[in-house]
């Protein structure tokens, strides 16, 4: 092998390290700051883990890449990615901007966790951390709120 090819694959791989590291440093500065995410080993180590009261997220993507997007083939709308443990007794009061929060809107029916962006007239303004818009058809208000992320509970 010539000098001048070494050189080239060292290049290439150095560029892969540098690639790697950045898109996990990137995926840390997105989750920096989130609830406590345990990974178990499988689906039902989860669910047994996280309790009678956990509350199951499904696969739709707004949460990634704190939660993964539901496998490709399989409908996102109906595929439980994750089981999340509230803090007990936390009210609407007990908001924050930044932090997760399980509700009900009325445009899903069922539970959902997104974050909480900011507060507005009629509630707070709801985002997942994989979207980049905001949910501005519903506000979450003490109606629809379920209780705030303390734990929660993945596999791979």
């Amino acid at each position: 092998m010539t000098l001048r090819r070494s050189l080239l694959l060292a290049a290439l791989a150095l560029g892969l390290v540098v690639v790697l590291g950045l898109a996990l440093r990137s995926e840390r500065v997105l989750t920096a700051g989130l609830p406590l995410r345990i990974v178990a080993k499988t689906q039902d180590e989860a669910r047994t883990l996280a309790g009678l009261k956990a509350v199951a997220v499904l696969g739709t993507g707004s949460m990634a890449p704190y939660i993964a997007a539901a496998p490709v083939g399989s409908d996102p709308p109906a595929t439980v990615m994750a089981y999340v443990v509230t803090v007990q007794g936390a009210t609407i009061a007990d908001v924050r901007a930044g932090s997760l929060r399980i509700y009900i809107p009325e445009w899903a029916g069922r539970h959902v966790m997104h974050q909480a962006a900011s507060f507005s007239e009629g509630g707070w303004i709801m985002t997942g951390l994989g979207t980049k818009t905001y949910e501005n058809a519903e506000r979450m208000t003490g109606r629809n709120f379920v209780g705030i992320v303390s734990r929660t509970y993945i596999w791979p």
